[in-house]
Parts: structure tokens; sequence; C-alpha cells
């Protein structure tokens, strides 16, 4: 049989099991059951408990729970039974909960607790106190987090023996969890605050502290502080965790005072923590982080810098608006000065070759901001770029435009490499007014740059090439061809350290 006809059969076989009518998915449902109650081999029986699973019909319940007590197959019928959503399969664990011992009987209730089945509490609860049914009885009873669960696990927590203290706080701690997911605030504070004595297990105390932080909210400001300058280390970790969940600036500002007197390593850690905080109080600290004597303190900040806008970072103007004074070019013919822009050519004459209006100032890492539009014209913003000598051409990075929409956005390597990066097209047409000004934004950060179009972004590119430099002049520039202009205003920088 050819692999084509093979094929042909197979996508027939699963069309025909699409459109199978309920009859015949009836029917397969039957046959599984008989298969269940036959004398086939375990493996076609586990075979069929796992369909059944699938298929997930109550019709299969009363075969599947007679495999509950069956040593080879119990665990393949709970799962089946665990599937179905009809309730007569919770009824079926439940009525096989009192004649089952040992491994079978911790199943049942493993898969009660899955189900959560609510009306199983009460005898979980009688089961507690069976050596053997204990601890399953009380993983259950977490996971089905009723009100009555929650009560008693409150009150056997803290009179749990060595044996048990373990399994009950590990239910507590994930009924809690559950509690506060649904609202049940009182409930979940109540077990946090049962599991958060010494004698409970170290990671169990740390999680319910950090659960009853997050239910408070700013008030747990103070608390969060002092975990943050723990010298336990694990503390600290949980305090950091739980200043992810929290916002608010009472938060952020735990976090900034904490950044005082703690190691480098807590304080790279800190740092990482306020990156993720949009307020200025944070990007303030980070920026004075940034001139920590340390040099691992002093890189975490600079490239927590990137994450943070106009309010953190200080920009300062590159062009006046009036005059050229710290740039060089061509202005007598190229550039000129209009309505607060600078011009690059003019809709009279052809542009023999391409012009850059440049810095007399060179950079290396900063964010660029200004406002562009073209007019039947290519230009770009040259950035770490160097004057070709005996040339009028420059040499780098260009963030590039253009007055068809092909290349804004892009970055482009100039008289170097060529195309570095282009971007969406189509995604960037609904972005990008070809008739007028356009927000354009550069950042460059060690080997990392990024482009910004409008506020999206186009390009983040990380340079590979450690031969390529990381300082020079920043400029402008009209492209080489047709009468055109390229107009560049608002140009500001901010330097990053």
């Amino acid at each position: 049989m050819t692999r084509n006809r093979q094929f042909a059969i197979a996508l027939a076989s699963l069309a025909a099991l699409i459109v199978a009518p309920a009859w015949a998915q009836a029917g397969s449902v039957r046959d599984h059951i008989a298969v269940l109650r036959s004398d086939a081999g375990n493996f076609e029986k586990a075979r069929a408990c796992q369909e059944l699973a699938i298929l997930g019909s109550p019709e299969a319940v009363p075969a599947l729970a007679t495999l509950l007590a069956d040593g080879q197959l119990a665990a393949y019928a709970r799962t089946a039974l665990e599937a179905i959503p009809d309730g007569s399969a919770g009824q079926a664990l439940m009525a096989a909960l009192p004649r089952l011992t040992g491994t079978a009987q911790a199943g049942v209730i493993s898969s009660l607790g899955a189900r959560r089945e609510r009306a199983a509490v009460e005898p979980l609860i009688a089961l507690v106190s069976e050596p053997d049914a204990a601890e399953a009885a009380l993983v259950a009873l977490g996971r089905i987090a009723t009100p009555e669960a929650t009560r008693f696990l409150a009150r056997f927590v803290p009179t749990a023996g060595p044996f048990l203290r373990g399994a009950a706080a590990e239910a507590s701690l994930a009924c809690a969890e559950t509690c506060a997911d649904a609202g049940r605030r009182a409930e979940a504070m109540a077990l946090y605050q049962s599991l958060r004595g010494r004698g409970m297990p170290p990671h169990i105390r740390l999680a319910a502290i950090a659960g009853a932080m997050v239910l408070r909210g700013d008030a747990s400001a103070p608390l969060l502080g002092a975990y943050l300058r723990s010298g336990d280390v694990d503390e600290a970790r949980m305090a950091l965790r739980t200043a992810r969940k929290l916002p608010g600036p009472a938060v952020t500002g735990s976090l900034v005072r904490a950044l005082d007197g703690v190691s480098a390593d807590r304080k790279v850690q800190i740092i990482s923590a306020l990156a993720e905080r949009p307020d200025g109080a944070a990007g303030a600290a980070i920026l004075r982080m940034a001139a920590d004597e340390d040099p691992a303190v002093r890189l975490a900040a600079l490239e927590a810098l990137g994450t943070f806008d106009d309010d953190v970072l200080v920009f300062v103007p590159l062009f006046d608006g009036e005059t050229f004074q710290g740039w060089e070019g061509d202005t007598a013919t190229f550039f000129r000065i209009e309505e607060g822009a600078i011009v690059g050519g003019n809709l009279q004459n052809p542009i023999p070759q391409n012009e850059f209006l440049c810095t007399t100032q060179r950079y290396g890492n900063f964010v660029l901001r200004m406002e562009c539009k073209t007019v039947n014209a290519n230009g770009g913003i040259q950035f770490r770029s160097e004057r070709v000598p005996d040339s009028r051409e420059v040499s780098g990075y260009q963030a590039d435009m253009d007055s068809s929409g092909t290349y804004w956005g892009c970055l482009y390597d100039e008289s170097r490499r060529g195309m570095l990066a282009e971007t969406d097209r189509e995604a960037l047409a609904g972005i990008v007014d070809p008739t007028d000004w356009n927000d354009y934004e550069v950042r460059c950060e060690g080997a990392r740059i990024q482009l910004r179009v409008n506020g999206h972004l186009t390009v983040e590119y990380v340079e590979q090439d450690p031969d390529i430099a990381r300082t020079g002049i920043i400029a402008v520039q009209v492209h080489a061809g047709e009468p055109s202009e390229t107009w560049y205003r608002n140009i500001r920088i901010a330097e990053l350290p």
C-alpha cells in the first residue's frame, strides 16, 4: 500500500470518528464497559478505563466502581471516576470508602479530594483519627476547602503531632490559598495565622507569612521591610517574591529603604524587584544605585534603568530649535532650521549624495527621542556613528524612515553592513503616519539596541560583534535622490550610566 493511500485511509477514519452519531459513541462506551466486565487481561481493562476517562460517561460508573479494590486496576478506575463530571462518580467513591483499607482507601480519599467532593468532608474529618488514612484525609480536606474543612484544619494544625504536622500544614496552606483566591479573606487569614508558628516546617511558615502579607496589602509594608533586611536568606527571598505581588507606594518605599545597609547581592535582588514597579520613587532609587561602589550593583541598576520613562530619566535638548549650536554639517545648502525643526533637503533641488548633520559630542549609553517626518524622502537617525574620512558619508547604526513606509522602525548599518533588523510592515502601517510627525526613540545600553516608533517596539537587537564601537556621534540624514525633505524636532537625550 502506498504512503498516500495509507494517509487517505487514516484521514477517512478520522473523519468518520468526528461525525459519528451519538448512538455510535454510546456503543463505544458500552464496549469499554463490556471489557471491564469480561475476562480480558489487565492491559485491556486498563486501556478501557483510560478511554472511559476521556468519554466521561456516567453509564460506566458501576463497572469502574467494582475495580476500586483491585490492586492492579484501582488507579486506572479512579482516574476515570475523577474525570466523570456526573455526581454518581463521587457517590461511588464515597460508598467504597468504608469498605476499603490501606493503599486502596488512601487512593479513594485522594480521588475525593481531586473531585473536591463537598459531601465527603465529614467522613474525611472522621478518618483523620485513623493512622493509615489520616495523611491522605488531611490533604483531601485541604483541596476541598469548604468552610467546614477550613475550620477543622485551622483547629487541627496547632495541635497536630509530629507525624501529621507536615501533612496538616501542607493541607492548610493549600486550603488557605483556595480561600484567598475565592475572596474568603477571613478564613484564609485564620489558616495563615495557624501556620506562622515556629514549630511549623520553615517553607510552610514563610509561605503563610507571605500569604498573610498579600491579604493585608499596603498595611504589610513595615513587616515586608523587616524581612527584606533579614539576615535569613530564605526570609529575604520570601519578602522579595511577596513584594512583586503587592502594588502601591508603601511597598515601593519599603523596597527603597531596604537598599540601605544590606549586602551587594541583596541590593541587586531589590533592584530587580524595583524595576518592575512603575512609580517614580522606584526609578529614582535605581538611578541612585547606578552610582553604587559595587560594580554588580551598578550593572544591575544600569540594566534596570531601561524599564523607566521620563519620570526617572533626565532628558536634555540636543537642538535648541533656533541655532545649529552643537551640530556640524552643510548648513548652507542641505540643512536649515524652519518652524523650530531641523530640515534636511528641499523640494526644489535634487540631492546628489547622502547628507548628514552630526553632533559635535559623542554618546554611548542613552535614550534618544525626537519627532520626525518625511516629505517624499528617505532619512534616518544615526547613532554610535563616525564621519567617514575624506567623505560626506557617515558610518554606523541608523534608525531608518521613509515616505513609502517601507523602512520606518528598521535598524540599518550605514556604510558598513547594511540592514540589521527589519520590521513587520503590515503591523507598522497602522502605527506610522506617513504625512505627519511621528515619535522616534533610540535606546542603547551596552550591546542592546531598541527602536520604538510612536511608542511601539519595532527592533530589539543585541550586537554580537565585540569590535563594533559602543560610542559615537548622533546625526540626522537626508538621502540622495529626488527633491525631498526630512524634518526633525524636539530632539532630546537622556544619558545612562
